[in-house]
């Protein structure tokens, strides 16, 4: 399969581009700007249900940022600076009984992050947004309905995860997400741009021929050609099916096919990605890769940290059969993380559904 980047820009132009990631997912958001000047990378660490907004505006009105329609019109282009500091959300893993989701734990995580000040701009969610089935189509569909209801925090950026299962149901669910950035795997597989950061999501869905899961070859390649192009000081990268399981899917995940899941980590080591945020598992825990995971001929030279965000509603285990490098967790609570970049600083903050903090941490690149 051809992959990379330069697929996307023969499509596209710079404009295209950015107006297609403005549209983000099912409904608008903020657009993401583009383009920015690397910096230096140097790793530091330390340590109410919701319901629908009343107060939403109209889409299109003056008083609104998002796209006039579902899919339809131009989007706003913002012209806020590279270097402006932003704020956004994680969670993963809402499956549940009523329509295939925990409408009740979505929704108050949902808006818990919302009433954070400032709110998220946008959300990263990890997978697993339902339970799945013969009628997967309707529950992402519920789901779409659920997280929509907390404008402004709109944009919502979900990952395949083993449950949705069907990678052109979940392309057909939200087809506003950019589409076919790597040829082959829909919206499984993408990427955007927001002020100094890029965000790209993968698809751990796909296995080998013995039924692990995997990043193929293509998908590893596309990956290595939006890092490598250093364009930005910080780059998040999510995938459901975690590198480093710590309890119920210890050896039913990438670390399955160990020398797959090396190949992947060396790249995401050599371009020092700032965070590679997970679900499957349900839990929260935050473990940190380096040296000491040196496998199949592959050498680790820096610091990153895996978090598992896989509490958005479906059932909790906090069962750890590894504790190698785990910093914090695993915490069998619902939870959502707030993320905080300024320049070449990241703040990471975690609470539980009683918004207490059960985590913070600080990344520099």
């Amino acid at each position: 399969m051809k992959v990379a980047v330069a697929a996307a820009r023969r499509r596209f132009s710079t404009g295209a581009v950015a107006a297609v990631i403005a549209a983000a997912i099912f409904i608008a958001g903020c657009a993401p700007p583009a383009g920015s000047q690397h910096t230096s990378r140097q790793d530091a660490a330390s340590s109410s249900p919701g319901g629908a907004d009343p107060q939403r505006p109209a889409p299109g009105s003056a008083h609104s940022d998002q796209l006039p329609g579902l899919g339809s019109g131009a989007p706003a282009q913002p012209t806020a600076p590279l270097d402006k500091p932003f704020r956004f959300a994680v969670m993963g893993d809402s499956r549940g009984l009523s329509n295939g989701l925990n409408d009740s734990t979505l929704r108050t995580l949902m808006q818990m992050a919302k009433k954070q000040s400032p709110a998220p701009e946008f959300v990263l969610f990890t997978g697993d947004q339902v339970m799945g089935g013969s009628d997967v189509a309707s529950q992402l569909a519920a789901w779409r309905n659920a997280v929509d209801d907390y404008f402004p925090m709109t944009s919502v950026f979900p990952a395949l995860g083993n449950h949705e299962h069907d990678e052109k149901i979940f392309t057909d669910a939200f087809q506003t997400l950019p589409n076919e950035q790597l040829e082959g795997y829909g919206r499984t597989a993408y990427f955007f741009d927001h002020g100094n950061a890029r965000f790209i999501t993968l698809n751990s869905n796909r296995k080998n021929a013995s039924g692990k899961y995997i990043i193929r070859k293509e998908q590893l390649d596309w990956l290595e050609g939006l890092l490598k192009s250093r364009e930005k000081t910080h780059y998040f990268v999510q995938v459901h099916v975690p590198a480093y399981p710590v309890g119920a899917h210890l050896g039913n995940s990438l670390d399955g096919d160990p020398a797959a899941r090396d190949a992947l980590w060396e790249v995401l080591d050599r371009y020092n990605v700032t965070a590679v945020f997970v679900g499957h598992e349900h839990n929260y825990n935050r473990r940190r890769i380096d040296a000491n995971f040196d496998g199949s001929g592959h050498h680790f030279k820096n610091v990153i940290y895996q978090l598992t965000l896989g509490g958005a509603g479906a059932p909790l285990y906090a069962g750890s059969k590894e504790t190698k490098q785990v910093l914090s967790g695993p915490k069998a609570s619902y939870h959502y993380m707030i993320v905080d970049v300024a320049g070449a600083t990241a703040r990471f903050k975690t609470y539980d559904l009683q918004q207490n903090e059960i985590d913070s941490f600080t990344v520099r690149r």
